[in-house]
């Protein structure tokens, strides 16, 4: 018997918070190398990252060396019912927002077209080795992934244990063009 999307879901969320500190840290440093070493991302100059809840892998250390690399870093904001995306320049701009994730102050959001964006790192409980994602199930990335031109690499980033063989998806759903996981 086949798993639901909410079944699945749980399951792997359920495996994200029970996963021990050091192993996160550990596998999100690999993971952070990988992404250092794509092409796609260094010629990248304006970046798309989440910023990581406490069970994700870790974006801090990425968005901290995005900077030190001089490139544009833009985190996704929860605006009107959807995601926008704003130019972060200082990582003390960021406050707990919609669903606890860390975004931008209202004073200190500076918005950015998904038309200017030449890489977009995409968080998912799960993704699938065809680039399908599975995310928390109110589908703010992929309507914001719709508005992104299709040409504009996305990247799929999750641990090892996350990465299966095949998810349920539906036309609406938007892929990633591959996915880096530890």
């Amino acid at each position: 018997m086949e798993m639901t999307k909410a079944q699945l879901r749980r399951r792997i969320v359920r495996q994200l918070k029970q996963q021990k500190e050091d192993d996160r840290r550990r596998r999100s440093a690999v993971i952070r190398r990988k992404l250092r070493h794509l092409e796609v991302f260094q010629k990248a100059k304006t970046i798309v990252c989440y910023v990581s809840l406490s069970y994700e892998v870790e974006t801090w250390r990425l968005i901290e060396q995005m900077f030190q690399a001089r490139k544009r870093v833009v985190v996704p904001v929860v605006h009107k019912d959807r995601l926008r995306l704003s130019a972060l320049r200082d990582p003390c701009e960021l406050a707990p927002g919609a669903f606890g994730v860390r975004e931008p102050l209202p004073h200190a959001r500076r918005w950015v077209s998904p038309n200017d964006v030449d890489l977009v790192l995409v968080p998912g409980v799960a993704f699938d080795r065809n680039g399908h994602r599975l995310g928390h199930g109110r589908g703010y990335f992929d309507r914001l992934l719709a508005r992104v031109p299709r040409a504009t690499p996305r990247v799929g980033v999750c641990f090892a244990f996350q990465l299966l063989d095949r998810l349920p998806h539906q036309p609406h759903d938007q892929p990633v063009h591959t996915v880096v996981c530890a």
